[in-house]
């Protein structure tokens, strides 16, 4: 294989002994004349041939592995001194996969994977060199351990690192020049802590409860996962309530400033407070509030040294709260006491129940007999068998005394007995009834908002509801069991205001009376008790504040006409109408009913509602028989 090189007097040489012989003079001449200059140009040389001429060139003494083998391609145009040439050797071994090692006087030619096992710490005169070589660290102000996890990857792999402990030193087989550059590396990290520690003495604030609070607000700088440059330690010390911080100065002040502005007065102090409530009732605010916390456990979002069980109790007698929880949930719930605790609204609700009922009855009947005083007997003739002529002639043909008592209606009668014990009689009845009735009812009630209300004006009517006439064994125990139920008027609303001008009412209202016709006939034959009349409604309406809205009403026409009399002779023009009755009844009932809700957002309009009811009772027409301009001035007594 071609390989040649020059001296600074030599060209080129075609044949391998002649250069073998000229590398051998060459340093015998270099003792006594000027340094040579040399340029190497190899083209697959023998390695071993190439550390030959190496050591001819540089004057050193290799020991070379055994193993030692490979091809040297060399190509330089630059003429090189023995140093040079030395560079270049320890060089072209390292891109061969093998490192010269200084031992003593010779230099040891080994692979790069053994080179750190043979390695010379005390040899590191030239830190550019391409020697492997061993080197000891001093770390003074990082620890050694750690910054071999950050250099193990800076280093070739056939490299040796490794930190110890104690000492705090760095140990590193490698080239030179990069023992040098690590070197440099741990120069510039291992430096002395520049960290400042400073005591924040706390004035208000409790050091548990600051620590927790900054460790939520910057968990990146405080607390145990906390990591970088920005770094900061906080001590907490009880006994002097002061915080020991650790820290890079500018990162320092940010923090100092921070809890500066955090160590305040609180709002409150302790765990437990007292509210006095004005409108509401504990009780119900107590239960409101249990469900928003989770009483006997605390505060999740609360860090280490502020849990505090929540714990919240009525005081019905004082209508208070007392309330036990950290100061961030009394705040809470302070807030929201507050906006619950307000003076409720109520609702002013007056009815108006208008009844107007007119009544026509027209009546005319008439009455004919024949009777024989001689008899003991009913007369022999009548136009009603069972009417008031039928008596009389009775009592004269039996000698009675008494006499039967006549209808209240207008009554002209006429009547003969003859000496022959004939009688006859007549009787003539005609009535016209007019009857109107106005009824007005005003009930009003107040209540607050949401609740419901009740009044009730009437009487309590006692009903059967069972008997008994025999007891046990035969015995004779009767017994009757009753029941007393109200009887009159009732009415029931609950408000609910939307919107402070809006009311939903949601009313039921019913109008009884013991029946004045129904009861006439109670016992046999008839009904079993007492009968009412009823009218109820239920419905919920919307009105706005002051409005008069109309639940319902109810309007009867009832017309009867009733025609009795005796068979054929009734249907007789003009005398027919000695032999027949007529009635005529005409009924008309009008039921409405009025409600108008005020809403009492104040004292001031409670105090004007209630004068405005007390003048009202002065005012009232009981006289009255006008109709009202409005409707409204129902509301105010007048009769319809």
């Amino acid at each position: 294989m071609p390989h040649s090189w020059q001296t600074c007097h030599a060209s080129r040489s075609p044949h391998p002994w002649l250069a073998a012989l000229l590398f051998v003079l060459l340093p015998l001449q270099a003792l006594h004349a000027a340094e040579q200059q040399y340029s190497i140009n190899l083209k697959n040389a023998d390695i071993r041939e190439f550390i030959t001429m190496v050591s001819s060139m540089t004057g050193k003494s290799f020991v070379v592995d055994q193993r030692l083998k490979g091809k040297v391609t060399v190509i330089s145009n630059t003429k090189m001194g023995p140093d040079a040439i030395y560079e270049l050797f320890l060089s072209v071994l390292r891109v061969q996969g093998y490192a010269a090692v200084p031992a003593g006087e010779v230099v040891k030619i080994v692979q790069q994977v053994l080179a750190k096992q043979s390695g010379n710490p005390n040899d590191f005169q030239r830190r550019d060199s391409e020697e492997i070589i061993t080197r000891v660290i001093t770390v003074r102000n990082t620890s050694a351990v750690e910054l071999v996890k950050t250099l193990r990857p800076l280093v070739p792999q056939y490299s040796h690192i490794a930190g110890l402990n104690e000492p705090n030193a760095l140990i590193i087989s490698d080239h030179a020049a990069n023992i040098q550059r690590v070197e440099d590396m741990v120069a510039r990290i291992d430096i002395a802590d520049s960290s400042s520690v400073e005591i924040v003495q706390l004035v208000e604030a409790w050091v548990e409860d600051m620590v927790a609070l900054l460790e939520q607000l910057a968990p990146e700088q405080i607390g145990k996962s906390a990591k970088g440059p920005n770094r900061v330690t906080v001590v907490a010390s009880e006994r002097t309530n002061s915080l020991v911080l650790k820290g890079q100065p500018e990162t320092l002040a940010k923090m100092k400033a921070l809890i500066t502005e955090l160590d305040v007065p609180a709002n409150r102090s302790g765990t437990v407070q007292v509210f006095r409530l004005a409108h509401s009732d504990a009780k119900d605010m107590a239960e409101l509030l249990k469900g928003l916390v989770s009483e006997g456990g605390s505060d999740p979002k609360q860090g280490a040294g502020v849990d505090v069980p929540v714990s919240i109790q009525a005081d019905e007698a004082l209508n208070a709260l007392v309330i036990r929880a950290n100061p961030a949930t009394q705040a809470e719930l302070t807030d929201i006491i507050t906006r619950l605790d307000v003076r409720r609204l109520q609702v002013l609700i007056e009815g108006a129940i208008v009844e107007v009922t007119t009544d026509f009855d027209r009546t005319f009947s008439s009455e004919l007999g024949i009777g024989d005083a001689m008899s003991s007997t009913t007369p022999i003739g009548l136009t009603r068998p069972l009417g008031t002529i039928s008596q009389l002639l009775q009592s004269l043909a039996t000698g009675t005394a008494a006499v039967p008592t006549l209808d209240s209606a207008p009554t002209i009668g006429a009547g003969r007995q003859s000496e022959n014990g004939v009688n006859f009689a007549a009787i003539i009845r005609a009535l016209s009834t007019n009857r109107d009735t106005n009824l007005l009812s005003t009930p009003s009630i107040t209540t607050m908002d949401n609740q419901e209300a009740k009044i009730v004006v009437g009487q309590q009517v006692p009903f059967r509801t069972g008997s008994t006439v025999t007891g046990s064994q035969g015995a004779t125990n009767p017994f009757t069991t009753i029941q007393r139920q109200d009887v009159g008027l009732t009415l029931e609303v609950t408000p609910h205001i939307h919107d402070g001008e809006v009311i939903r009412l949601e009313i039921r209202q019913e109008i009884s009376e013991v029946s004045q016709s129904g009861n006439s006939n109670i016992g046999s034959g008839g009904s079993a008790d007492l009968i009412t009349d009823r009218a109820e409604i239920v419905t919920t309406v919307l009105a706005n504040d002051g409005e008069i809205v109309v639940l319902g009403g109810l309007t009867r026409d009832k017309e009867t006409d009733t025609e009795s009399g005796v068979p054929g002779l009734r249907k007789v023009p003009v005398l027919g109408r000695l032999f027949k009755d007529t009635t005529t009844k005409r009924e008309k009932r009008v039921q409405m009913v009025f409600l108008r809700p005020t809403v009492l957002r104040t004292g001031e309009s409670m105090a004007t509602e209630v004068t405005r009811k007390y003048r009202g009772i002065w005012e009232v027409e009981i006289e009255g028989t006008g109709v009202p301009e409005g409707v409204s001035n129902l509301f105010n007594g007048e009769r319809p």
